[in-house]
């Protein structure tokens, strides 16, 4: 795994996002990976892919869905 965290890590752009400048489909797919690295406690061996999942979570769109997912 901490090849795959390791090449997420090192991709992502300097907007923040995978392949565009502004979110796109990738972006939301990769957040799940992203997530469990974040899960297993690895946001210090991975800081960027740390910081995407923190602007992934801080969408006023994310903030919606998780929201309605916890009703």
């Amino acid at each position: 795994m901490d090849s795959h965290f390791g090449y997420m890590n090192d991709v992502l752009r300097p907007s923040g996002h995978f392949v565009l400048d502004d979110l796109s489909a990738a972006d939301i797919m990769l957040s799940f990976p992203a997530e469990i690295a974040m899960m297993q406690g690895r946001a210090k061996d991975f800081p960027r892919l740390a910081g995407f999942v923190e602007r992934i979570h801080a969408r006023p769109a994310y903030q919606r869905a998780t929201a309605q997912g916890a009703d």
